[in-house]
């Protein structure tokens, strides 16, 4: 991929509309949610009248680089999820020819992460650009889980898989997984950097997830079988 195709993941180029342009530039502009989809998915789960302070659930990237500006932050652990390599993407961490694999949340389990809290002042705007980021090609479903914190319980969106969406893939071995993740890249980079990002990002937070390193170890140690 040449480096001018190369874009930050930051506030500035999701207002601009700059990942849906350069997904449009790959041929995959039919894929993509409008303006009028995103807006109503939003409001399935946060009204416009809402006059609550509202949370969101980083088990990912949004851990390392959440693009809001969260007015507070609370280590969570919940229940019925689990984080897993289950969608496949052709845009930014991969390419079409060498798709790569990104996390979502499927059922069973349990999942550690990071809670980020929106004041109510900015929710729109905030809730925005997490929307045009993660809901990009209706690859997730939004929904409502509850996180347990050192204060308590907290009601928080997540990013769930949509296991209907063609890119969907559950059924990979780790060996399989690590080997799709060690050769992609796209216009946000490697999807190996996204691994080794949240695996970092867990260990700042004392959390440990021994699939993520399990597959980072197949990775370094080039172990695909």
């Amino acid at each position: 991929m040449k480096s001018e195709e190369r874009i930050v993941l930051n506030r500035k180029n999701i207002k601009a509309d700059k990942l849906r342009s350069l997904v449009r530039k790959q041929g995959l502009g039919s894929k993509l949610l409008d303006d009028d989809t995103l807006l109503k998915s939003r409001r399935s789960l946060v009204p416009d009248n809402t006059k609550k302070d509202i949370w969101i659930f980083g088990y990912g990237s949004l851990i390392w680089n959440p693009v809001i500006k969260p007015i507070k932050k609370l280590k969570v652990k919940s229940y019925g999820y689990r984080r897993k390599y289950c969608l496949k993407t052709h845009i930014g961490r991969g390419s079409k020819e060498c798709p790569g694999l990104v996390l979502g949340l499927e059922n069973g389990g349990s999942v550690t992460g990071q809670a980020l809290k929106i004041n109510n002042k900015n929710i729109f705007e905030e809730l925005d650009l997490v929307w045009r980021r993660e809901m990009i090609m209706g690859a997730y479903i939004p929904k409502i889980i509850s996180g347990y914190s050192e204060e308590g319980k907290i009601d928080m969106i997540a990013f769930t898989i949509n296991k209907k969406h063609e890119n969907y893939i559950g059924s990979l071995s780790e060996a399989e997984t690590a080997l799709m993740i060690s050769k992609a890249q796209g216009f946000l980079g490697t999807a190996t950097d996204y691994l080794y990002k949240t695996c970092e990002s867990l260990k700042i937070l004392n959390l440990n997830d021994q699939y993520l390193k399990r597959l980072q170890a197949r990775i370094i140690n080039k172990n695909f079988v």
